[in-house]
């Protein structure tokens, strides 16, 4: 296979990456454009890692366990349901089922019946066998803490019946092996307390139960499920064996004849899954199971000293997942000497606990739900509880608005990392660096600034960096909008922000909510809407601000949105809001913004021949967000700039203008070099001030499809910002008049032109463009009319 190595173009920004890592990284369909990394401690000897690369076919999230097996105190398992793998369950209920501190999915089942496809052990005690030879690595570690990975065999799998006649096991703890013709299954209580007992499809099924000492204790036929001794199994059995089985009396000896190749008696434990994916530092020529196609994968491997092992989850909710040669490549780049494929699709699920958390929560992306699974690989921490040894100090946001609250969460661990609880009435809070106060765990600013929380549990304390804004000056609702069937719920989750665009999460205890027409009801951040077709709003009071969100249920209906309160206005208490002079020199100019000037009516030509006027008359340079007609062109006198679908840069007096194409949903989907160039692009700025234009927005319904490639595209610009001291505005064509909004200082400023939906417009108060003007490092900014009366 020809793998192209992966570059990254990227500033240093978001993006922590080992260059020996990412120059691992090979792919047949994709490159990386940019790679980001952050790691969290589970217990002495365990890491989790998530990396995200951004590349040419969009985000690919990857979750790692590093677990160190020369930590006395840490190991590796198979688990699976406590009541027996009969029973699937999906891998966080199993995680916490068995006390585990991580685990995921382990081999491939059988959707149907549940059984297990390859050989597993747990704790020496072999639970079944490989169903296929030959094509099904196993991951086993041994007495002396040894792992390695390779193909199983079953040597020898029958029973010795009291006259020395030796009959053939079809299988260990597999239902679907017993058979309409002949067949023979021992199950043990792994597999489930009782036996499978009479099936529908086989009448003459007979099942003789064997206790711990090989002795028959009772042969059934044709019974509903029997419980398994403690110790021992039973033998279910169909056709010519199950008539030899009912001469078997109680008290009668039976010799359980089962070996594997490695002897599975050699092993602490053992996992199966597909094909060996790297072997001996090398990724083989071939597979021996080939799973083909882009899907979330699991993945296990050890280091070249076998002190490591290394875990891996490829999600494909949202995100792109791998191909097995991918997979391959990646267990290398993350230093696997030998590793194998686990089942995936959606059975790829990683679960964690936290650092002080009791429980295990999925890590990786699940698309939908996650499905309950066979058996799973568990890391422990299996170090006995202590005192408390330290605490960690969390919050929901770091960031929050003087005035309002904030919840503190305290959680503790011992020296070994187990955690330790902690009654949270017994923490003592103080702050430094700002003023505040305290109600129990939550935490009230009194000044703006940034300060520093200290918790205190007895003589342990910990602490938690926290920025306090000063006043709201915009509040902003997720979602934008309701629009939710009758007696529907929604979840609504508020955000607000100061005069510099910097963000803060609300909690519902400083949310005052009036509902508008009878909507519905809001509590805690769920509404609930009525039974009826009506339009309404929620109108949310923040200490005296006010922001209103509309509501639609069901068909909707008429609502007078003059009966709402007036909203907090952010354009006027911007400072950048206002008419400033410029001396038209190469750091103080103007130019002006305008939007789409497609037309189908003779209005909207008229409008944005208008524009062009103005433009001509007063700007030295003019910025249209959208497609600009050719009557248009040929009636402007100066240089202009467009946004549409292709991307480029333009150098103007002392300011860079980027234009970016993102007609399609994002920059990634318009065009797949794109993001590379941009990066590269920002790398070179000459100018003081950087204008980034769009035809569309960041932001929203008609935004980037992928959000996450819109904070991307955020993060970017604001580390820009941060290292460089420059400006950055982005100019977009949006679908009214005029918009602004500042997000962490980044301004977003659009006009929509053109682009409005009919043929009627009140020209002397929706027709507009945007005037901005540079002074130096200063910009400023006035929303202004085409047409005066």
């Amino acid at each position: 296979m020809k793998y192209r190595k992966a570059i990254s173009m990227c500033i240093s920004l978001i993006i922590i990456f080992s260059s020996i890592f990412m120059n691992g990284i090979a792919a047949d369909a994709y490159t990386v454009i940019t790679s980001n990394e952050s790691q969290q401690i589970l217990s002495k000897g365990v890491t989790e890692k998530n990396i995200t690369y951004f590349t040419t076919d969009g985000f690919i999230n990857i979750n790692v366990l590093d677990v160190d097996l020369s930590d006395s105190n840490t190991s590796i398992s198979t688990i699976f349901n406590p009541s027996g793998f009969k029973d699937r369950m999906d891998v966080e209920d199993m995680a916490n089922g068995n006390g585990a501190i991580a685990a995921v999915n382990g081999d491939f089942f059988d959707t149907k019946q549940g059984f297990i496809v390859g050989a597993s052990v747990k704790d020496g005690n072999l639970l079944t066998v490989p169903y296929y030879q030959g094509n099904y690595a196993t991951f086993a570690i041994d007495k002396n803490n040894v792992p390695s990975i390779g193909y199983w065999k079953s040597t020898s799998l029958s029973i010795t019946l009291p006259d020395g006649n030796q009959v053939p096991v079809s299988a260990l703890n597999n239902v679907g092996s017993i058979g309409s013709g002949t067949s023979c299954v021992i199950f043990t209580k792994d597999w489930n307390d009782e036996t499978p007992g009479l099936i529908d499809s086989y009448k003459d099924l007979v099942e003789v139960l064997v206790d711990k000492n090989g002795s028959v204790l009772e042969v059934r036929q044709s019974q509903g499920p029997a419980a398994i001794p403690d110790g021992g199994y039973s033998i279910d059995a169909t056709g010519d064996v199950a008539k030899i089985l009912l001469n078997l009396k109680q008290g009668d000896k039976i010799i359980k004849n089962i070996s594997t190749d490695p002897p599975f008696d050699n092993f602490k434990m053992a996992v199966s899954g597909g094909t060996i994916l790297v072997q001996n530092g090398s990724i083989p020529s071939q597979f021996t199971d080939n799973v083909d196609g882009i899907y979330a994968r699991t993945a296990i491997g050890y280091t070249e000293d076998k002190k490591h092992v290394i875990i891996a989850t490829v999600d494909n909710a949202n995100t792109r997942g791998m191909t097995e040669s991918e997979l391959a490549q990646l267990m290398l780049s993350l230093g696997a000497y030998d590793a194998m494929n686990l089942d995936g699709g959606g059975s790829t699920q990683m679960a964690i606990r936290p650092l002080g958390d009791s429980q295990a929560k999925v890590q990786n992306e699940v698309p939908g739900f996650e499905r309950n699974v066979a058996n799973g690989v568990g890391v422990f921490n299996t170090a006995p509880t202590g005192n408390l040894y330290a605490i960690k100090v969390e919050a929901d946001s770091p960031n929050v608005f003087v005035g309002t609250h904030r919840a503190i969460i305290v959680k503790g661990y011992d020296a070994n990392y187990q955690p330790v609880k902690i009654d949270q009435n017994s923490v003592s809070f103080s702050i430094s660096g700002i003023a505040g106060r305290f109600d129990g765990n939550e935490f009230m600013p009194q000044s703006a600034g940034d300060g520093v929380i200290i918790a205190r549990v007895g003589n342990v304390t910990g602490t938690l960096k926290i920025k306090a804004l000063d006043a709201i000056a915009d509040i902003r609702f997720t979602p934008y909008s309701v629009n939710v069937d009758k007696g529907g719920t929604a979840s609504i989750s508020v955000i607000g922000k100061d005069i510099n665009g910097y963000r803060a999460p609300i909690e519902d205890r400083d949310i005052s909510w009036t509902v508008y027409n009878n909507v519905g009801t809001i509590s805690n951040g769920v509404f609930k809407a009525s039974n009826i077709d009506l339009s309404g709003a929620l109108s949310a009071n923040i200490n005296g601000k006010v922001g209103n969100l509309m509501v639609k249920v069901g068909q909707g209906s008429d609502f007078d949105v003059s009966q709402l309160p007036k909203p907090l206005d952010f354009e006027s208490i911007d400072s950048k809001n206002r008419e400033v002079s410029v001396s038209n020199t190469n750091d103080s100019f103007k130019f002006m913004v305008f939007g789409d000037t497609d037309y189908n009516t003779l209005l909207k030509l008229q409008i944005s021949l208008k524009a062009a006027s103005i433009a001509n008359k007063g700007y030295p340079l003019v910025v249209f967000t959208g497609d600009v007609n050719d009557k248009v062109l040929k009636s402007l006198t100066i240089p202009y700039i467009k946004a549409g679908n292709s991307y480029g840069v333009y150098d103007f007096r002392n300011s860079t203008f980027i234009m970016l194409d993102d007609t399609n949903g994002g920059l990634l989907s318009s065009n797949k070099d794109q993001w590379s160039w941009f990066l590269n692009t920002l790398n070179n700025v000459k100018g003081d001030n950087l204008f980034v234009v769009l035809p569309k927005p960041v932001w929203g319904s008609d935004g980037f499809k992928d959000t996450r490639e819109s904070q991307l595209f955020e993060d970017t610009l604001q580390k820009f910002k941060e290292d460089t001291g420059k400006n950055v505005w982005i100019i977009y064509n949006g679908d009214t008049p005029f918009y602004t909004t500042l997000n962490d200082s980044i301004r977003y400023i659009s006009n929509y032109g053109t682009n409005y939906d009919g043929g009627n417009i009140d020209i002397y108060n929706n027709a507009r463009y945007i005037s901005i003007m540079v002074n130096g490092k200063d910009i400023y900014y006035q929303d202004k009319n085409l047409f005066t009366k």
